[in-house]
């Protein structure tokens, strides 16, 4: 899937300091596609960014939260 702008640029902090790495999740439940930031691997982050988008606006979150959404879709 292409990645939408609007996701893209709420990124945007990250991808310029480590490049455009981020990856289709798939749809939760409510329908909102989900996007990950993946950061490098020897990277020191802490939990990551997922990012939510309904077709309009992008909803970022992080914490157990992101780790939530990626649990449920890597159940799928």
């Amino acid at each position: 899937m292409k990645i939408p702008e609007a996701v893209i640029t709420e990124a945007s902090y990250l991808i310029e300091h480590f490049g455009n790495r981020l990856k289709y999740l798939g749809k939760i439940e409510d329908g909102r596609d989900a996007f990950s930031f993946c950061f490098p691997d020897d990277e020191n982050t802490g939990f990551p960014k997922v990012y939510l988008y309904d077709g309009h606006l992008v909803m970022t979150i992080t914490g157990f939260d992101a780790l939530d959404v990626i649990n449920e879709l890597s159940v799928k």
